[in-house]
């Protein structure tokens, strides 16, 4: 027969966006953002870490590109001499 769970508050802090978008489809699926996090955090359990791949995003080749130009303009102007990718 089942007990009664004890349960302990767990506060964290998310981006204003990401919370609403959270909110927003655990709606969408009959759940509360509290039940979503308990179904993660068994989950991060059950896997003895994350269920899922965790990786470093890939910038699109615009992202590259703006990224790699300001690199090179902080250079022109005196603000770098060399840049991690370019070997000293």
């Amino acid at each position: 027969m089942g007990g009664i769970m004890a349960t302990s508050t767990l506060n964290i802090r998310l981006d204003s966006d990401l919370k609403r978008e959270l909110e927003e489809v655990s709606s969408d699926i009959g759940l509360t953002p509290t039940a979503v996090f308990n179904v993660f955090a068994r989950q991060f359990v059950a896997h003895r870490g994350f269920p899922f791949a965790v990786t470093a995003p890939v910038p699109t080749e615009r992202e590259f590109a703006a990224k790699m130009d300001s690199i090179y303009l902080s250079m022109l102007e005196g603000n770098a001499s060399e840049h991690e990718l370019v070997e000293a």
